[in-house]
Order: C-alpha cells, then sequence, then structure tokens
C-alpha cells in the first residue's frame, strides 16, 4: 500500500535536480558542498502553496510525483514536498541523511505545537547536521551542527540550537526588528532579539509519517495552508516574499513592502519565479 513512499530518485534524477540546482556532483562528501547545495535550492526552487491555495489540489509527497512537481515541472512546494524531495537528493549522492519532525515556533510555550514540518538531517564526521530547504521563513542557507548552544554565524546571520530534551532541540537566531511572521522576517527597529525558529528531534522518520501531517496542513478549507497565498524564495542579495496581496523584497539590505494586485502578484509568479502553474 505505501511501497511508492519508499522509493529513490528515478535513473538519471540526482542529475537532473543538481542542474535545476545549478550544482555538479561532489568531488568529496563534505558540510561545505552540503551548505553550497543548501544555499543553491533556497536561492531556486520556491518555498509556495500555490496547489493548495489556488488549485485546491491535494499535495502528493510519494517520491515520483515529487521529482515530476519540483524537478521535470520546475515547481516549488512546501516542508513536506520540498524537504521529502532534498533527502532523497542527498541519499542518492551518498550521504547519510534522513528526514526528521520538527514544531514549528512563534514563541515559547510550555505546551509545543503538532508537528506540522518535515526537516532534514545529515549524520557526517561524527556529527549531526541539520538542514531545511522548505521552510518558508528565515532559515539558515546552510547546516547547522547540532551542538548546544554553539552559535553560528551563517550569510551574516546568527543560528544555534539549544537542547530542550533527550529528544529535542530548539533552532533559534538572532534577529532585529519587530518579529513577523514568514520569509519577511523583522520589521525593522533597533532591538536585537532572540528568537526561537523551530524544534527538532534527531528521530528518523520515514515519508509515510508525513502523511497524516501532510494532510492537517494541506485539505480542506480550513487548512493551515489554505488560508492565504504564500509564495517565497531566497536570493542571493536578499529574498523575495509574497503573503497575501504583500510583496516584500530586500536587495543588498534595502527593504521595500508594498500591497499587490492580483494581477501583478501572478505576473511575478509567472515572470519573476518562472513557474508554470496549471
Amino acid at each position: 500500500m505505501f511501497k511508492d513512499y519508499y522509493k529513490g530518485l528515478p535513473e538519471g534524477g540526482a542529475d537532473a535536480y543538481l542542474e535545476r540546482l545549478g550544482m555538479q556532483r561532489p568531488k568529496q562528501l563534505t558540510k561545505e558542498y552540503l551548505d553550497e547545495l543548501v544555499m543553491a535550492h533556497q536561492c531556486c526552487i520556491p518555498f509556495e502553496n500555490l496547489d493548495i491555495y489556488d488549485l485546491h489540489k491535494p499535495v502528493s509527497i510519494v517520491p515520483k510525483d515529487l521529482f515530476d512537481k519540483i524537478v521535470t515541472r520546475k515547481r516549488g512546494g512546501y516542508c513536506f514536498e520540498l524537504n521529502g524531495l532534498f533527502v532523497l537528493l542527498l541519499q542518492a549522492l551518498g550521504y547519510d541523511a534522513y528526514s526528521c519532525p520538527c514544531r514549528v515556533l512563534r514563541e515559547i510555550t510550555a505546551t509545543p505545537n503538532p508537528v506540522r514540518h518535515r526537516g532534514t538531517i545529515i549524520r557526517l564526521d561524527g556529527k549531526y547536521l541539520f538542514c531545511d530547504v522548505g521552510f518558508g521563513g528565515p532559515m539558515p542557507p546552510a547546516t547547522v551542527v547540532l551542538e548546544d548552544g554553539v552559535r553560528q554565524v551563517i550569510d551574516g546571520e546568527t543560528y544555534w540550537v539549544e537542547r530542550n530534551s533527550e529528544f529535542w532541540w530548539t533552532l533559534k537566531r538572532l534577529t532585529k526588528g519587530k518579529l513577523e511572521i514568514g520569509m519577511g522576517g523583522a520589521l525593522p527597529d533597533d532591538e536585537v532579539r532572540e528568537a526561537p525558529v523551530l524544534m527538532l528531534s534527531q528521530a528518523q522518520w520515514e515519508a509515510v509519517d508525513f502523511i497524516l501531517p501532510n494532510e492537517y496542513c494541506s485539505l480542506g478549507p480550513n487548512a493551515s495552508f489554505a488560508r492565504e497565498r504564500l509564495v517565497n524564495v531566497k536570493r542571493r542579495d536578499g529574498h523575495i516574499s509574497l503573503r497575501g496581496n504583500v510583496l516584500t523584497t530586500v536587495k543588498n539590505g534595502v527593504r521595500e513592502r508594498r500591497e499587490v494586485t492580483e494581477e501583478e502578484a501572478w505576473a511575478l509568479i509567472r515572470d519573476e519565479l518562472k513557474l508554470i502553474v496549471e
């Protein structure tokens, strides 16, 4: 019944995937290559919920469907899709990688949110590394070493993890400004804050374990990703974020934020992000 969820990339799939990312196969399986791969993925493949919000289509996380959508048809997706396919690429390249469950945080609470996110863990050189190419919000464009309290400066931003228990870690970042949801990051002010991003577990989950969280987030008018359109992509010099009808762009540290019409939103999706939605 679930055998299709356990299949990897198709023959030649890793090379096609890397071509979409503008990357070559690694000469060695290093953290440096991993970091370049994560950055390329965040810059080349948008986080988007257009199937859920605009097309009202069910989201499949079967590997062959993910490959068809993201690599063949050059679409984006959300966490269960993007991180679900990315882990297969890492495995095809020879990395010891697996999917892990995550809880998205807006603040630290006594009662954790349910698992509604999929991340990736890589075991390399005796260490555990975490990465995420499908968050749709502020996320390090590289791997983060799971070492309690060790701050890591990544692309000019500071991230670290704190151990909560035997099973869970909290990923945090330093941010300047009033916190807001989405890749918009933070509204300008001078106060530097420690902001929680998500909780992650080192537990290894299979693709089938994400079937119910995926359905919870995507099916029906009350699903969390059916409430408004979300399209985010990182750029080497900033990022682009469309949340509802609010477009936020950051380029070389300059932030612009404005409301757009439906026609302007679809022009951005079609012309800037090169997404063919049908």
